[in-house]
């Protein structure tokens, strides 16, 4: 039913609780794993004043969406099919673009990610993947003990 699932994690409790859903639903249905993360876009703060934003910047940004996903990896007991990426750009965006490239069955994912405030700034991504995907999306709620 479920031949590929996509899951986009951030780091946030929510994304990894929202993992160990999509491991049980992939080991249940023989499924190949997604594991995404999506940075921010650069351009994005680059209209900030200040001289941060550097090729230090850039490089610590990669290292931090590596990171993300190999804790992700390290949480899994899975011996199914596991591929590992991220994006850089806005997070609803760049989860369902790479849900149609990857011509994913299911988005996995958490109902909260990091940090309240970007949310009331920008509104949820899980709503806005809600309302963007064109495969179904499994929003988990379940707070799971670490």
């Amino acid at each position: 039913m479920y031949d590929k699932i996509l899951v986009p994690i951030d780091g946030s409790r929510d994304s990894y609780c929202a993992l160990r859903e999509a491991e049980s639903l992939a080991k249940a249905f023989h499924s190949k794993l997604y594991i995404l993360t999506v940075l921010t876009d650069t351009n994005v703060i680059e209209h900030y004043p200040g001289n941060f934003l550097t090729t230090d910047f850039r490089q610590a940004q990669a290292v931090r969406g590596e990171n993300i996903l190999e804790k992700a990896k390290d949480q899994l007991d899975y011996d199914g099919e596991i591929e590992t990426c991220y994006r850089i750009g806005r997070a609803a965006e760049e989860i369902v673009a790479a849900a149609e490239d990857h011509d994913v069955d299911l988005i996995v994912m958490g109902s909260r990610g990091l940090g309240g405030f970007s949310r009331t700034l920008l509104g949820s991504v899980s709503d806005k993947v809600l309302n963007l995907a064109k495969v179904p999306v499994l929003v988990n709620k379940v707070v799971c003990k670490e």
